[in-house]
């Protein structure tokens, strides 16, 4: 038998529509998150940093060279060949030392040249010598002579002024006999006057030739002592460094051939800083050797302010009697310098991500940020503004798009 049915109740009615709209509903969220997630790029093996908060320690981190405070350079000082080298590289010296010995044939061949013409000198002036003696013994010769000559003739003078008084003899014979005195009289001093000219000429020659055996004895003698310096000594105690001249090779003035180094005198750091640096490097700045912040006497001593490549020199010593004995010249040592007081602060090591625009990790995704950022030292950033302690930021470089946002992979 038939029975009427009771009407199905309206949520029946509406559950189907409300699914079917549930169902689309999700196809269009997903769809949607499905197209924004293949637009935001994915970035490739990032390193990420930890925001941390710490002392922030205003220092350069540096490769310094040791050198001695005190040192001489050896520089040739004689042209020739390498007959014989003494000492070895390394080796300790005292003063005066032999270090190598040179042989020179045109040294050998000027000092023969100068000494044949110092030769040559000599024996003019011997020659001279001897023509004087010579020429003086014929003046008193020629002197004696001409005195009994002007004697004579002064004695037949008196002789005819007495027999003219008696008559015996005319006024002429009187007159004859007085020139003839008064002309030997002239001759012995005219003879005088020119035997005193010409010996003081002679003299006068004799000197200035004396003057030149001199001048060439003095050369000889230089050459000489330059003939000594074949062989070179050290001219202090130390230990030599950068020695390598071998036998035969050929050495000319001003080459450098190496150095001692004296290290009784201490020893001093040379580092290379940046020229972004030099503003803020000044003497007396403090710095330390290795990991450890033990105060050490090392300071800044001189800033080379010449730039080369990019780089200006620096020289770092201990206070005096207190360089390590155990670093020796040539060794590499790191160093810290600090360049001011440590203070507190947000710290970020360094890398090419940290920028005015870094990169914050929020969930699963990187974004974008303007943040502030201070000074930079030793690998670590300072962070003044934008971010906070425990942050992570993206320190790896970005792809040059700079998007809003990354997506991790």
């Amino acid at each position: 038998m038939d029975r009427r049915l009771s009407p199905p109740p309206p949520w029946r009615r509406w559950a189907p529509r409300l699914g079917a709209g549930l169902v689309l509903s999700g196809l269009v969220v997903g769809l949607l998150l499905w197209g924004r997630q293949a637009q935001t790029k994915t970035v490739v093996a990032p390193q990420l940093a930890t925001v941390r908060a710490g002392e922030f320690r205003d220092e350069l981190l540096l490769r310094a060279r040791v050198e001695p405070l005190r040192s001489v350079q050896l520089d040739a000082a004689e042209a020739g060949r390498v007959q014989a080298v003494l000492v070895q590289e390394g080796e300790r010296l005292a003063a005066g030392a032999p270090l190598y010995r040179l042989h020179s044939p045109e040294q050998e061949q000027l000092l023969m040249q100068r000494s044949a013409e110092v030769a040559q000198q000599m024996a003019n002036v011997s020659v001279q010598r001897s023509a004087q003696a010579a020429s003086l013994a014929q003046n008193r010769r020629e002197l004696a002579q001409m005195q009994m000559a002007q004697q004579q003739a002064e004695a037949e003078h008196q002789r005819q002024m007495k027999l003219a008084a008696a008559g015996f003899v005319s006024v002429a014979a009187l007159e004859q006999a007085q020139r003839q005195a008064q002309l030997a009289s002239q001759l012995l001093q005219q003879a005088q006057a020119d035997q005193r000219l010409e010996a003081d000429t002679r003299q006068q020659s004799l000197d200035e030739m004396a003057r030149a055996v001199q001048g060439l004895q003095r050369g000889l003698l230089l050459l000489e002592r330059s003939r000594e310096r074949l062989l070179q000594r050290a001219p202090i105690a130390g230990r030599l460094s950068g020695f390598v001249l071998q036998v035969g090779a050929s050495v000319r003035p001003g080459d450098r051939l190496g150095r001692i180094d004296d290290l009784s005198g201490g020893v001093q750091l040379v580092a290379e800083v940046d020229e972004f640096y030099l503003p803020r490097l000044q003497v007396g700045q403090a710095a330390f050797v290795g990991q450890g912040e033990a105060p050490a006497e090392l300071h800044l001593a001189q800033v080379l302010p010449q730039v080369l490549a990019g780089k200006v020199k620096v020289l770092l010593r201990w206070g005096e009697g207190r360089s390590p004995a155990h670093l020796s010249p040539g060794q590499a040592v790191d160093l810290r310098l600090q360049l001011d007081h440590a203070r507190p602060a947000l710290l970020l090591p360094e890398g090419p991500g940290v920028q005015a625009q870094i990169y914050v990790l929020e969930g699963r995704e990187l974004r974008r940020r303007n943040i502030q950022l201070g000074r930079r030292a030793a690998g670590q950033v300072e962070v003044l503004a934008g971010l906070q302690a425990g942050d992570q930021v993206l320190l790896s470089q970005t792809p040059n798009d700079s998007a809003e946002s990354y997506r991790l992979p």
